[in-house]
């Protein structure tokens, strides 16, 4: 019975750690989760068998952990998981020639204090001065910077 809890908390932790590694990294609950019951697995096995099988669950466990590892770089799971492009493009790029200061519109979403709306019937990505406006509220530009478009509540 103790070999079954000894084998199963280091299946469960290094899985839990390969989940963290590919999936969620950073330090999060899986990470922390699968060291607990890694460490708690050769815990038990010192505690439960002794020094000597105590060793040798920690050797076997700790190189299959780092085997695991280090297969999963070199099998190259992490370009299956990664972004291969880049997105250089602009929301409003080249519609903004369209509207000029003084138009009025309306938000379709909330301004927190960038959000969108609509003015001659198009939807443009806009931003306040700051201030939050609620959605479905009248509009009015006050400025176009490039292809930022500035509104106020009107």
């Amino acid at each position: 019975m103790e070999w079954i809890i000894v084998i199963s908390l280091l299946i469960i932790g290094l899985i839990l750690i390969l989940i963290e590694i590919i999936f969620i990294p950073g330090t999060t609950v899986f990470g922390i989760i699968g060291s607990i019951c890694f460490l708690l697995s050769n815990y038990y096995a010192f505690n439960e068998f002794g020094n000597q099988v105590g060793l040798i669950v920690s050797t076997i466990s700790g190189s299959a952990l780092i085997i695991l590892v280090v297969y999963m770089l070199k099998s190259k799971t992490w370009e299956k998981l990664s972004l291969k492009k880049t997105n250089t493009s602009k929301f409003n790029k080249g519609k903004t020639k369209l509207l000029k200061i003084g138009d009025e519109g309306i938000t379709t979403s909330s301004l927190k204090p960038y959000g969108k709306g609509i003015f001659n019937g198009k939807v443009y990505e806009i931003k306040t001065n700051g201030n939050y406006i609620k959605e479905q509220k009248k509009i009015k530009i006050i400025d176009i910077l490039h292809n930022k478009i500035i509104v106020k509540k009107l």
